[in-house]
């Protein structure tokens, strides 16, 4: 299932563009993140442990997402 999660997310990142869409920070998978920019449209969450969701039904809920490096992402939070 961990390898699902991480060839899934990769495949979500490369949707997005592959970098953080704030400051293009690409280095590590692990330190992108997704930002849903409204919370009330939020269906799901992209990184849910066990998530068996088909990539084509994570790429819509993608679409609500903003790709943020985690840096970036704590800033929109704490602003």
């Amino acid at each position: 299932m961990i390898k699902r999660r991480k060839k899934v997310k990769a495949a979500l990142v490369d949707y997005k563009g592959g970098k953080c869409s704030r400051c293009g920070y690409a280095k590590c998978l692990a330190a992108l993140e997704f930002h849903h920019r409204d919370p009330a449209e939020k269906e799901r969450g992209l990184s849910q442990k066990g998530a068996t969701i088909s990539l084509a039904r994570l790429k819509v809920e993608a679409d609500k997402c903003e790709l943020l490096c985690a840096n970036c992402h704590r800033e929109v939070h704490a602003e």
